[in-house]
């Protein structure tokens, strides 16, 4: 497990500073795609990773679904049981119990119209790193101030593939005023 942790550290810490591992491009999928979200993901042309890239976007999507919905049950089934998520200010979430905790209590106090373009999603074998950032029209309303304001955060996503299908080992996010600025 710790060469998991250290190889998921240093993937993100690589695409964080880095676009060189972005996926190459190929022709864009008919269907909702990842490549036509207003990031600057392209599918690899390697099929086998492109089934991949599309089984980590399907993943990803439910968790934004999920999220927009409030629904903190179906979130927790995303992760896997060893992860974690990291949020702006808050203790690191190391357990479906504390995890349960940080969503219960965010759903109760906001709203998100979240829609998140992709930036890269990145595969080596059964290991998965998402870059996403929010579109300017994305938006957190909250409820005891009554005030809806633009949502900017850059996010990361590390999967682990476990018995055939992606889980979330590591999620964290930043906010980002700028969005699309290196």
């Amino acid at each position: 497990m710790k060469h998991f942790i250290a190889t998921a550290v240093m993937a993100s810490s690589l695409l964080f500073g880095s676009n060189a591992l972005a996926a190459s491009s190929s022709a864009a999928q008919k269907e909702s795609s990842p490549e036509q979200s207003g990031g600057t993901f392209k599918y690899s042309t390697d099929s086998k990773i492109a089934t991949e890239q599309k089984n980590v976007y399907d993943t990803i999507i439910k968790y934004q679904n999920a999220l927009n919905a409030g629904d903190t049950k179906t979130i927790l089934g995303l992760f896997a049981d060893e992860s974690y998520s990291q949020w702006n200010d808050k203790l690191t979430a190391d357990n479906t119990e504390k995890r349960q905790g940080q969503y219960d209590d965010l759903f109760k106090r906001e709203k998100f119209e979240t829609d998140f373009a992709f930036d890269s999603i990145w595969i080596n074998g059964d290991t998965a790193v998402v870059r996403t950032h929010h579109h300017v029209g994305s938006v957190v309303t909250n409820f005891k101030e009554q005030k809806t304001i633009i949502d900017l955060n850059r996010e990361v996503f590390v999967l682990s593939k476990i018995n055939g299908e992606w889980k979330i080992f590591l999620y964290t996010f930043n906010t980002n005023p700028l969005q699309g600025v290196a």
